[in-house]
């Protein structure tokens, strides 16, 4: 229980090295190949850099392989993901954070091409990775790094394709309903054909290159490559490094600056590293009349939200939440004024119903996370309206938590995690 409520206080005490409102991202490949093999400097340079991330509250880093040590040795972030390894072993992504991080998770390419030549792609398990960022205010954004395949040859072309196009279906299952910053080494351009950088686009996400330095105008496929780098900001320049995002219904993400900073350079004034950091910088809202609450449970299960049903659905009213529970929770479902349930988890467990009268509305819940079979799980759950009326069910073991919505506001649906029980679980709260 006390290890359990130290997860929480982190979460908690990291969040507030965030300015409110306000996040800023850096992406940065750091070559950090072996020495011999890397096109940069990375036993030289890479411990010049660690310093220089603490100006950045989220950090994605890919080739972070043989250095790793160095590049952490100097950096501030109280979240800092498992290192993977080094060349072969290791995909080289990792990220840093001062914001509170849960459910992180490295994800291999299905493709690659290329063991000892076209880029040697398949030497390493590269991929993307996912975690979900806890900022204040109750403000979520999911965020994704990925180092795609390189190399321009038709193999590569087509594996590259695959790695884009298989990181966005992985953010529209796991990231429905809420804000997403992707970034990372896309070794993709906008102008060049077989790459899928424009389904990003048309899938709801902004560049903030384009939104920065082009007014809005994304280069056409098939346009000859944008390479007049002179001034490293311009919208004549595109780099294969990339920052892009989306909005969700509760939290709004909007660009305030994008740029390639300046001080990633040595005493001569020399690169770090042979790519260019990236840097943005975002404000952050929850939508007015929207609360998100934090979640219990553990990294397991497929994730759920509520809120992209609710948003495209007009926002019906719950009518009744029914709860499923045996020694833990199987299900938890709402359903609402327009005929629709939601439900998540799966259907074994004994059934409870609370129906909802008019102006009645669930406004708290007191939920219990313990371990079984070494999973985190929902083990308990008790719901209660405004009204005093209540369900319960489950064992109530573990570490335990209880969720109040804001004054004038009651709890329309969930957001976590599920499979044939519920494994993570937060509540969405609306004004009444």
């Amino acid at each position: 229980m006390k290890k359990t409520w130290g997860i929480f206080a982190a979460l908690a005490l990291s969040s507030q090295a965030l300015a409110d409102g306000q996040l800023s991202v850096l992406t940065y490949n750091v070559a950090g190949l072996p020495d011999a093999f890397s096109s940069g400097s990375p036993a030289t340079n890479t411990v010049k850099i660690s310093p220089l991330l603490n100006d950045y509250d989220i950090v994605l880093v890919q080739e972070d392989f043989s250095y790793h040590s160095d590049l952490v040795s100097q950096v501030q972030h109280p979240y800092q993901s498992p290192h993977s390894g080094d060349i072969a072993f290791g995909d080289g992504m990792n990220r840093l954070a001062f914001a509170g991080v849960t459910d992180f998770e490295r994800t291999k390419w299905n493709d690659c091409y290329g063991v000892f030549d076209s880029g040697s792609d398949c030497l390493t398990p590269k991929g993307f990775s996912f975690s979900r960022m806890f900022l204040n205010d109750g403000a979520i954004v999911d965020v994704y790094n990925l180092h795609a395949d390189a190399n321009t040859d038709d193999n590569s072309n087509s594996a590259r394709a695959s790695n884009l196009l298989q990181l966005l279906e992985a953010v529209q299952t796991r990231s429905r309903g809420h804000a997403v910053i992707v970034a990372g080494d896309t070794n993709s351009r906008y102008t060049r054909t077989p790459d899928k950088l424009h389904e990003f686009i048309a899938a709801g996400f902004t560049d903030v290159w384009v939104e920065q330095s082009r007014g809005g105008i994304y280069p056409q496929s098939g346009d000859p490559a944008l390479l007049d780098c002179a001034d490293k900001n311009s919208g004549n320049c595109e780099r294969v490094d990339k920052i892009l995002y989306r909005s969700g219904p509760a939290v709004i993400l909007s660009l305030s600056d994008a740029h390639v900073p300046s001080h990633f350079v040595d005493e001569a004034g020399e690169e770090l590293s042979d790519h260019d950091p990236v840097a943005a910088h975002f404000n952050y809202s929850v939508a007015e009349g929207f609360h998100l609450t934090g979640t219990l449970g553990g990294p397991h299960g497929n994730f759920f939200n509520d809120l992209a049903t609710l948003s495209d659905s007009g926002y019906p009213a719950p009518t009744a939440i029914s709860l499923r529970t045996g020694r833990r929770v199987d299900r938890l479902e709402f359903s609402y004024d327009n005929g629709q349930q939601l439900g998540h988890g799966g259907s074994g467990g004994n059934l409870q119903t609370l129906t909802l009268a008019q102006g009645e509305y669930l406004d708290t819940v007191t939920a219990c996370q313990e371990k079984h079979d070494g999973h985190t799980r929902i083990f308990y759950l008790a719901l209660e309206t405004n009204l005093g009326n209540a369900i319960s069910g489950g064992n109530q073991v573990g570490y335990c938590e209880t969720f109040t919505a804001p004054a004038g506001m009651g709890f329309v649906g969930a957001y976590g995690r599920s499979g044939d029980e519920l494994d993570k679980i937060g509540f969405i709260a609306r004004n009444f």
